[in-house]
């Protein structure tokens, strides 16, 4: 009686590994904005298209451009010059790990451009910074077109000249439109 049992509940647990997509997959496009912080605060936007899809992934290709307008002096002016602003230029990809799951990991990386201009806080010195990121992240499905969590990125960025090599983390918290 209990090899039986075990037999029925690894038919289950098959059964449920191997589910198709819920209902409204595949999507192809997207578009969204994100609440972004570190260095600074400030917005993005994306876009992107799946070009790969697998029954473990979905692979996207994207653009991103993000904009950090308040830093820490526009919240407590600490007297130490001018704030600093950043903005960003991203292209890459984005990896959805489990598609088609209310809930699952994603991974971005590509390549990025970066300005930095004033006092810009965790980059040490204005210019422009080109590079590579990487990042982390977790989504959840709220409806059929939209999505919304967390991100970490991590960026390696070589500065333009006599600039240094910057490592720069930028925090994400994305909402994710599917047409």
């Amino acid at each position: 009686m209990r090899a039986s049992g075990f037999a029925f509940l690894c038919v289950l647990l098959l059964a449920g590994a191997c589910r198709t997509r819920v209902a409204g997959y595949p999507r192809d496009y997207y578009a969204g904005m994100s609440f972004t912080a570190i260095p600074g605060v400030g917005l993005a936007a994306e876009g992107g298209k799946v070009v790969r899809r697998t029954d473990r992934y979905d692979l996207a290709l994207e653009g991103q451009i993000v904009r950090h307008f308040w830093d820490d002096t526009d919240f407590a002016d600490d007297d130490l010059g001018d704030p600093g602003r950043m903005t960003a230029v991203r292209f890459g990809a984005r990896q959805a790990l489990s598609p088609g799951s209310k809930r699952h990991a994603t991974f971005r990386y590509g390549f990025q451009f970066y300005r930095a201009t004033g006092q810009p806080g965790i980059v040490d010195d204005p210019g422009d910074y080109y590079g590579f990121y990487a990042s982390a992240g977790f989504e959840t499905e709220l409806s059929r077109h939209w999505s919304m969590g967390p991100e970490i990125s991590v960026a390696v960025l070589e500065g333009e000249g006599s600039l240094p090599t910057e490592v720069v983390p930028t925090f994400f918290w994305r909402f994710v439109f599917w047409p």
